[in-house]
């Protein structure tokens, strides 16, 4: 993984594969850039993808002071001008479809299309639901265990009942993820206290794809809801029997409406 420093000292580390338009994936909650492997395979070429580690989590040192969305967001921004691009496609997941949306509402120089995936407008106070971290005693500290127990909670029904090999895969790519309890903590502070969008949605002017499962156990398929309806001319792209990773439990058909909607054949 390669590191650059963008404007005001913060250090990015992040990866470039492929060839063509840029095209910047951003990871949710706890995640890392590395949990996009598959992903990048199936994206790079025809696009140059970008991947990298939200701060307090992949192989970044961990924060002393506490964050906003909008600061996630500003990285992502931060990142794309350090490496000269000055205009990307940017797909977000979860939390990382929060920093997409702020980075297009707050940066939208910089965003040619949006994809938004498994996410919502507005997420913990915003909706009277804040957020509690896991307690010392449920934090499971090695990343590949807490991967690998995870998984089946954010799928959908039964996803991994004849993939155990998938699972096994999934937990590996998380093994070099290095967030601490408190990095999570952190996280879950920033998605709650800092992410309501509702009001500017019909700000983003760029070309929207949203995409969501309808069985998501994390994110409700409201959330796409809204911001279909929120965002002018947003496509709404739904995904009977999936849950939170469409790009992983429906990826024939996910890959096949990112192409599409880039504008790009298969």
């Amino acid at each position: 993984m390669a590191s650059i420093e963008i404007e005001g000292g913060r250090t990015i580390n992040y990866e470039v594969s492929g060839e063509g338009m840029p095209l910047l994936l951003i990871r949710g909650l706890g995640g890392a850039g590395a949990d996009w492997g598959p992903t990048v395979d199936r994206l790079s070429p025809p696009f140059r993808v970008i991947t990298f580690d939200n701060r307090d989590a992949g192989s970044n040192e961990p924060e002393t002071d506490g964050y906003s969305i909008a600061d996630f967001a500003d990285d992502a921004a931060g990142l794309l001008q350090a490496l000269g691009i000055e205009r990307a496609h940017v797909l977000g997941h979860s939390m990382g479809g929060f920093i997409a949306q702020h980075l297009a509402l707050n940066h939208p120089e910089l965003v040619d299309h949006l994809i938004l995936v498994g996410t919502s407008p507005a997420a913990g106070v915003a909706l009277g639901q804040p957020l509690a971290p896991p307690t010392e005693e449920d934090w499971i500290s090695d990343p590949v265990e807490r991967s690998r127990s995870r998984a089946p909670l954010t799928h959908g029904p039964g996803y991994f009942d004849n993939r155990p090999e998938e699972l096994e895969e999934i937990a590996a790519l998380s093994r070099t993820n290095r967030i601490t309890h408190e990095g999570y903590a952190r996280h879950l502070a920033a998605i709650s206290d800092t992410h309501d969008v509702r009001e500017r949605l019909s700000q983003i002017s760029m070309p929207t794809l949203v995409a969501h499962g309808d069985a998501d156990p994390l994110v409700a398929l409201r959330g796409g809801q809204l911001l279909a309806d929120g965002i002018p001319g947003a496509i709404l792209k739904v995904y009977p029997g999936v849950g939170h990773y469409p790009f992983r439990e429906a990826a024939d058909a996910f890959y096949r409406d990112v192409y599409e909607f880039l504008g790009v054949g298969m």
